[in-house]
């Protein structure tokens, strides 16, 4: 397996044509905070998928055939696909998912292969100012490194930009609305955050078209599919009055 770095004009990973595939069986980690639930929405609600096992920490009911909690490390499943948000967001609201960090990877893609997966996807947000330098596009730990011999036949890693904090009251939350927005209008449109359903369903769409191999897409990269795909869901650009 050979490390790519990932430009869409090149079409080096993906294509830009929809693979048509029969459905697959999904397994779901770290689905928490905003990102984390719209992922695991549109996989639920996607035509892809006809099962999504959910790594939970203990059990839960569920409305769907298609949803499926499974507490991490108990009894088998299988998966085609695994799906994992990593977050360092300790401070987000109570969640039954399984949380992951950044430094935790290869503890999740270890339960991937477990479970038989053979196409793994890493979601790794990553801040607007990164986002303009090649960290968006390459292996960036060494934990990610080792996801080239981990023995998957793809591995994915999307690192979409990630939203900056909710203001807060007081002066401190006036501050933090103020330098989002001056972000916002100094930065080239392609690396502001997009709304995490869009993330979601631009993921979905990468998975689609992504090539064996191992592929790292940055959020120029989602921007550019969500223009193909969805252009009414791209970030308006403030102006300055």
């Amino acid at each position: 397996m050979t490390s790519t770095i990932l430009p869409v004009a090149d079409h080096a990973a993906i294509d830009d044509k929809q693979r048509v595939s029969e459905p697959r069986t999904a397994l779901a980690l770290g689905m928490v905070g905003a990102l984390g639930d719209e992922l695991l929405a549109a996989l639920v609600g996607s035509a892809d998928y006809r099962v999504v096992h959910v790594g939970v920490k203990q059990p839960i009911g569920t409305a769907t055939a298609r949803f499926r909690p499974w507490i991490v490390g108990g009894s088998g499943i299988a998966a085609d696909d695994a799906f994992v948000c990593l977050t360092e967001d300790v401070a987000s609201a109570p969640s039954p998912f399984v949380r992951y960090r950044p430094d935790q990877v290869l503890e999740a893609a270890r339960i991937a292969r477990e479970c038989g997966a053979r196409r793994l996807v890493i979601v790794s947000p990553l801040s607007a100012l990164l986002q303009l330098n090649a960290a968006a596009r390459t292996l960036s730990s060494t934990g990610e490194v080792e996801l080239i011999e981990a023995g998957f036949d793809t591995v994915l890693i999307v690192r979409p930009t990630a939203d900056a904090q909710r203001p807060g009251a007081g002066l401190r939350g006036v501050a933090r609305a103020v330098a989002r927005m001056v972000l916002e209008i100094m930065l080239p449109p392609q690396v502001q955050p997009l709304r995490a359903r869009t993330v979601a369903a631009a993921i979905l769409e990468a998975v689609r078209r992504v090539k064996p191999g191992i592929s790292v897409i940055g959020a120029r990269e989602l921007s550019a599919i969500v223009e193909q795909t969805m252009p009414q869901a791209l970030p308006r650009r403030p102006r300055i009055r």
